[in-house]
């Protein structure tokens, strides 16, 4: 009798068992389930917290450089002609200036005059009759009275078509390097100093470094056609100046003409100084 009664109680307690399990199993979802609500954004415009890294097409793209900006920045490019030909002597000069400021050297003047000795040095070579001498220009009385003087026309080995602050500045990247050797014999000795630029004898491998004193001309060949500058070129052009290539559209002219006139050294063909 008791053995039937404890049974029956068994089979009620089972069965109310079973009627409660599926409403537990409701409560519980999974974990797969709450992953998936995890990643998606709530109907009320909010979003849930998202560790996924973003994609590629959700950067912010690069705004593009305004090409007048770049110009207003770094200045127009000449153009072909006579303008062009002034850029060619102003860049030399300006380049010349600009390495013995960083060697710590005397930096040199230009004057008119001989800007004008220049030109026709740079004249006859080009075989064309020379220019008569302005009204109001004299020689300047330090080439009058220079001891040595110099006067030479080279071929420079390309003209580009943008301004001549940027040139300069491509001129620099290569230009400011510290030699290799230099380096690894002399780590803790800075080069670029009017020490180093003395012991190296600087002023007998660059002409006209000497003279304190100059006259420029310049002229780009021109009969030669233009090429595209080389992309390696315009990506360094775009290191410095982003958005230049598409500023300038710059082409390379491969031949320019340089006549240089030098007067009043600083330092004489035997190191000794002058005042």
């Amino acid at each position: 009798m008791l053995t039937r009664q404890w049974m029956g109680r068994m089979v009620v307690a089972l069965a109310l068992l079973l009627a409660v399990l599926p409403a537990s199993a409701q409560e519980l979802p999974d974990s797969s389930s709450a992953a998936v609500v995890t990643d998606q954004s709530d109907d009320s415009g909010g979003t849930t917290s998202d560790q996924s890294p973003p994609s590629s097409a959700d950067a912010t793209p690069t705004a593009a450089v305004d090409p007048q900006a770049v110009i207003t920045q770094w200045g127009p490019a000449p153009t072909m002609g006579a303008d062009a030909d002034q850029a060619v002597a102003r860049r030399w000069f300006q380049d010349q200036n600009t390495k013995r400021a960083r060697w710590g050297v005397p930096t040199a003047n230009r004057d008119p005059y001989l800007d004008w000795e220049a030109q026709n040095a740079l004249r006859t070579y080009l075989n064309q009759p020379a220019l008569p001498l302005p009204n109001g220009l004299s020689k300047p009385n330090a080439a009058a009275q220079s001891p040595q003087s110099d006067r030479a026309v080279h071929v420079e080995p390309q003209f580009w078509t943008v301004s001549d602050g940027l040139w300069q500045a491509w001129l620099n990247t290569f230009e400011a390097r510290i030699p290799l050797d230099w380096q690894l014999e002399r780590p803790d000795e800075p080069f670029f100093t009017r020490e180093a630029y003395l012991q190296v004898q600087e002023w007998r491998r660059q002409r006209f470094d000497r003279y304190r004193l100059l006259g420029v001309a310049g002229s780009v060949v021109n009969n030669q056609q233009p090429q595209v500058l080389p992309d390696s070129d315009k990506a360094q052009l775009e290191q410095i100046a982003p958005g230049s290539v598409a500023a300038y559209q710059p082409q390379e002219y491969e031949n320019s003409l340089v006549a240089v006139v030098g007067y009043d050294p600083w330092i004489n063909q035997d190191g000794s100084l002058r005042p």
